[in-house]
């Protein structure tokens, strides 16, 4: 490994000055580690972050990745002192591995397995600069060109990987612990020039080190040539805390930097889906529904680690909704229904009341008509659930009718896909309260046992006889405990939603098509349709594509559970205290619906400035029950204060009236 600390970001040289050097030079020596080649890690040292879980996935480390990072650190440190101690400037990889091995950390035949998986690693995560590259190509045939490094991975290795990387079919490589000296020293300029048999003014070498690559180059009179490169942010106090994944994870965007609302969501779908196949694996349950559509991407996760880890679990996707299965569900009480139905009519003609039932405009507006009520109206309250009730009380036959239907086709769509299957199967959705797997349990009639939930959180009054800890489990929280993660939640909810959201649009139905069952999708309105499905499809472009760089980077090494506290790091501040960029970005993607899957209604409920200051309780109860709290007051308040939770702002505007009536 080269001896780094944050690896350098990789702007193009000035082209013109570098075939300039080059062409006057009769040997070139190029540095390979942040000059010829760049790594996909921040930190030279994360390599051994994962190299260590796949030591742990071996069985060669029974520890934590994180340890063994430290530990390997140290054994570099002490494997040094020992070489320079014997006269030399490095040890080499395997003296490394045979310190740990000596101080009990591995054992002995680990040395040689572990040698090559840090080098594996260090394949995995590296990649070429593609401007020096094509300098170095131009040569002439009449120059020679080697490669030199601080390293203590050996040279073999090293010309192995420029080779694959396009600089040449076997490149010749110095490496400090090959030579036993160092450009650290400065003792490995005389040491090449020996070896190259030419005097040390007739090499040129190039490097991104100011002190190692040139100052020292030409205090042993090669002739050298700066490559400066841009530092990246090193890793902060709260990153080192986290889950090693999530630090992998971070190191990685701190080298490749991303900007997409994908950022978000990447750590908190993999902690996610690792914890609905443990949970899976821990009920001794082989059947996984993920639900439609919030099991969207968690699938896809879970189908990259069930492949790497060849665990005997059986992911299937779900096509199911509210509006699919609980509606049909509650067939048997219909008052209920009605109410449900009336909750959902916000904004809406009381004329579309059915249509989550699959009863049109229309048809509902004549039977609204004929008994003196007018489908136009945008009733409120409690006069718009007395005006569904009077339509269900007069046509509870049609209505029944159609659950009926609705109820047989849900049936026949479970047993298609193998849901009615003895057995036990697990269902895997956002939450919050449960009522998808209460409605299959309704529909079905499958023993409690048999039918188990798994979710992002759970609510605390989704506790009830039907749904509680013997079969459902919550990553974040079971519940609402623990409560400070429920909090969390609870000021933005509506974003986990999003961020585990599918493109495609809500079930409404199954109908008979090509001789199966199959799901038909709610009509969305437009434009807001295609704004979120472009939306969710970036999002689900950018997470995969960190979730494939990963598990290359891990070869199968994925832990088996990340812990909530890590998984919720990158997206807390977005709960809480998110910039008006997030908010604005967010916001004008139409994305939540109820029962009715056609009508899509934003994150942050607006909150005009001027209600804030007239009618502040009023306000305050409006934010209280937005879908993203932190959004609506974002929203509100026309200034920059990126502390302002809902919280603050609660407590500050309480404070302040009792001060205005003291006063």
């Amino acid at each position: 490994m080269a001896r780094s600390s944050d690896a350098p970001n990789h702007a193009a040289p000035g082209q013109e000055a570098l075939a300039a050097a080059l062409k006057s030079a009769r040997i070139v020596s190029c540095d390979i580690f942040d000059t010829a080649l760049t790594r996909d890690l921040a930190r030279a040292e994360d390599v051994h972050l994962l190299t260590g879980a796949r030591a742990r996935a071996a069985g060669l480390y029974p520890g934590d990745p994180a340890t063994f990072r430290e530990l390997r650190i140290e054994a570099e440190r002490a494997a040094r002192a020992v070489a320079e101690a014997a006269g030399h400037d490095e040890p080499t990889l395997a003296e490394i591995y045979a310190y740990l091995a000596r101080c009990l950390v591995i054992g002995d035949d680990a040395v040689a397995p572990l040698t090559a998986f840090e080098c594996a690693v260090e394949r995995s995560v590296l990649r070429p600069v593609p401007v020096l590259r094509a300098a170095l190509a131009a040569l002439r045939p009449d120059q020679t060109l080697v490669f030199t490094s601080d390293s203590v991975l050996p040279g073999a290795f090293l010309s192995e990987l420029l080779a694959g990387h396009g600089f040449g079919p076997a490149p010749r490589v110095f490496t400090s612990a090959d030579a036993r000296r160092s450009k650290h020293t400065g003792r490995m300029y005389a040491y090449l020039a020996q070896a190259l048999g030419c005097a040390t003014a007739e090499i040129l070498h190039i490097g991104d080190n100011p002190q190692t690559d040139v100052a020292n180059a030409r205090t042993a009179g090669v002739q050298a040539l700066h490559l400066p490169r841009a530092k990246h942010v090193p890793e902060d106090a709260a990153t080192e805390r986290l889950h090693w994944l999530a630090r992998v994870l971070r190191s990685r965007r701190r080298a490749r930097p991303t900007d997409g609302l994908h950022r978000f969501a990447t750590l908190l779908l993999v902690g996610f889906t690792l914890f609905s196949l443990a949970e899976a694996r821990r009920r001794g349950i082989r059947r996984v529904y993920y639900l439609s559509r919030d099991g969207y991407l968690p699938i896809a996760i879970a189908r990259t680690v069930i492949t790497r880890l060849g665990w005997d679990i059986e992911a299937r996707y779900l096509h199911s909704s509210r509006q699919a299965t609980v509606l049909p569900a509650l067939a048997d009480d219909l008052p209920e229904l009605a109410r449900r139905l009336a909750d959902a009519m916000l904004d809406q003609k009381l004329g579309q009341v059915l249509e989550a039932i699959g009863i049109g405009e229309a048809e509902t507006g004549a039977m609204l008509r004929a008994i003196g009520i007018d489908p136009e109206q945008q009733l409120q309250g409690a006069e718009r659930l007395a005006a569904v009730n009077q339509l269900f009380e007069t046509q509870a036959e049609a209505i029944g009718a159609r659950l009926t239907a609705l109820r047989s086709d849900a049936m026949e769509y479970l047993s298609q896909e193998g849901f009615l299957e003895p057995g036990k199967r697990l269902v895997v959705d956002v939450g919050w309260r449960g009522s998808t797997q209460v409605a299959l349990a309704a529909l079905t009639g499958l023993p409690a046992e048999d039918l188990v939930g798994c979710y992002m959180g759970l609510f605390a009054d989704a506790l009830r006889p039907e749904l509680h800890p013997g079969n459902a489990s919550g990553y974040l929280f079971t519940f609402g405990y623990p409560k400070p993660r429920f909090e969390l939640a609870r000021e933005g909810y509506a974003l986990f939603e999003l961020f585990c959201s599918a493109p495609q649009a809500s079930v409404a139905r199954y109908e008979h098509r090509a001789g199966r069952m199959m799901p038909v999708e709610a009509k969305e309105a437009e434009p807001e349709g295609t704004a979120r499905r472009a939306a969710l499809r970036a999002i689900e472009a950018g997470v995969l594509e960190e979730v494939a760089a990963l598990d290359a980077l891990l070869d199968g090494a994925w832990p088996a559970e990340i812990a909530a506290d890590s998984a919720l790091a990158d997206i807390a501040a977005l709960l809480t205290t998110p910039s008006h960029a997030d908010v604005a970005a967010i916001n004008a993607l139409p994305f939540i619906n109820g029962l009715n899957g056609g009508h899509n209604v934003c994150a942050a409920n607006r909150v005009g400035l001027r209600r804030l200051l007239l009618d502040p309780e009023g306000a305050l109860r409006q934010m209280r029950h937005s879908p993203w709290r932190a959004g609506a007051v974002r929203l509100a308040l026309p200034w920059p204060m990126p502390g302002m939770t809902f919280r603050d702002l609660e407590h500050r505007l309480r404070k302040l009236r009792r001060m205005l009536r003291l006063g």
